[in-house]
């Protein structure tokens, strides 16, 4: 099924008002009680206060949308879309350069070509300085066709290894009781644990993890993700209490950078450290992580393999060392052994009763679990010829 054509096609999207705030991200402020040096995210461990907060609100002014199509010689084409915005001619130059940048190394090649087509725009973030997204994207796309050509959800085409996977979802709160009430909330919810993101310090860290430790149980999964605000001293001094807490890990306790920190750390605890979400996410993963691996620095690699073709490279990277990934697709959580929880960042996603299900699954988080529903029916294509009439470019 070889590729024709890239065809981007500029929309009229709904009315909307550019805004600004710091609302909800608060500022960066010295980690508690301020002596290591570090900074972190001021919500992590206070209230933000009303009058800190800033807001600029625009008039309602005209949006636009525009969905990326590559047209094949075969009965499906594959589509996504390609970004939104204020400016259509904004939009319509991000298309002319996808076109001038990237359109010409995927026509002519088979759609089912993906490692071909991985490999190729792989290259180009380095020779063409694409970021990653372009491959992302790509990726994506090539996937989604082929699971609608097969008539099976990506995780049954790359060799489903299970139907569900344990899940756990974040807790929010400014005090120490807001988060200890948020994990109930989460037990009673029927997750299978919960993922606190604070930025105490070592003694305010350790007076939560005893007190969610308390109140949830001993057979509720706890995990602690402090972003990168501790010292490697602190962050052991913090993983012997989580130790004695019995978390499943600590994550990205230091910057993803300190490798030699990370392995001392790791060393150090019997607590399983997870790491590599920011140096992952610029766009090197799953090579990036090679080192890491083998100086065995961590034990638990985040997983930000670049498309559905990356991540199935990083996880079977991971494996070939006895490591576990964690934070995937959930079509490759399911086609894996080795990514042990599903974090359920839109919490509870259970299937509707009336839910029309196809080929490209649907995930439900249910019970306690991950899984995905689905059916054998192809979804319906898109109208080209009724989106080409109402589009107001065509690129």
């Amino acid at each position: 099924m070889l590729i024709k054509e890239a065809r981007i096609y500029i929309q009229p999207g709904p009315p909307g008002r550019r805004q600004a705030t710091n609302r909800g991200l608060g500022t960066i402020e010295p980690v508690p009680p301020g002596e290591s040096g570090l900074f972190t995210h001021a919500l992590g461990f206070r209230a933000e206060r009303p009058e800190e907060v800033v807001e600029y609100l625009g008039e309602q002014q005209p949006t636009y949308t525009a969905t990326l199509r590559l047209l094949t010689d075969g009965p499906l084409d594959a589509y996504t879309s390609f970004g939104s915005g204020f400016s259509q001619e904004e939009l319509e130059w991000q298309a002319r350069q996808f076109k001038a940048r990237i359109a010409h190394m995927l026509v002519g090649v088979d759609a089912f070509d993906r490692e071909f087509i991985w490999q190729r725009l792989w290259y180009a973030q380095r020779f063409f300085y694409t970021g990653r997204q372009p491959l992302d994207m790509v990726d994506n796309m090539l996937w989604d066709l082929a699971s609608r050509h097969a008539r099976l959800p990506i995780y049954k085409l790359l060799g489903a290894c299970r139907e569900q996977v344990p899940a756990y979802r974040n807790i929010g709160g400014y005090t120490i009781e807001e988060l200890v009430a948020d994990g109930l909330r989460a037990k009673a919810e029927g997750f299978k644990g919960c993922k606190d993101h604070s930025y105490r310090g070592v003694k305010g860290n350790s007076e939560l993890a005893r007190e969610l430790r308390a109140a949830l149980g001993e057979d509720f999964l706890l995990l602690h993700d402090p972003v990168e605000s501790y010292t490697v001293d602190e962050a052991i001094r913090i993983g012997r209490v989580l130790e004695q807490c019995n978390y499943v890990w600590m994550e990205e306790p230091l910057q993803d950078y300190d490798l030699l920190g990370l392995k001392k750390l790791s060393d150090s605890l019997d607590l399983p450290i997870l790491a590599l979400e920011w140096i992952g996410a610029i766009g090197g993963q799953p090579f990036n992580a090679a080192p890491y691996l083998a100086l065995q620095a961590i034990d638990i690699l985040r997983q930000r393999g670049i498309g559905i073709t990356g991540q199935v490279k990083l996880a079977h990277l991971a494996e070939s060392f006895g490591v576990q990934v964690h934070g995937g697709n959930p079509q490759v959580i399911l086609a894996i052994a080795n990514d042990p929880l599903y974090e359920a960042v839109y919490q509870l996603q259970p299937l509707p009763p009336d839910a029309k299900l196809d080929c490209l699954g649907r995930v439900v988080v249910d019970e306690g679990y991950l899984s995905i529903a689905w059916s054998p029916e192809r979804p319906p294509e898109p109208d080209w010829d009724q989106l080409e009439g109402q589009a107001l470019a065509i690129i």
